[in-house]
């Protein structure tokens, strides 16, 4: 239990060096590109689209 709680203020201040060490706009940029990239892989789409699928099969499911 203390060693999740050392984790989390570990990857807290790890965070923090790096938003300090590159800029904010570098930092965010980053993160922006980097979530452009996997949102344009292939297996990540077809994830995407059978969880839609899943989502709206449980709740037409449910509601009837």
């Amino acid at each position: 239990m203390y060693s999740m709680g050392l984790l989390t203020w570990v990857i807290i201040a790890v965070v923090v060096l790096a938003v300090i060490g590159l800029g904010v706009g570098t930092f965010y940029s980053g993160i922006l590109q980097g979530a452009q990239r996997i949102g344009s892989n292939p297996v990540v789409q077809d994830a995407t689209g059978e969880a839609k699928e899943f989502a709206g099969n449980i709740t037409k499911s449910a509601s009837d």
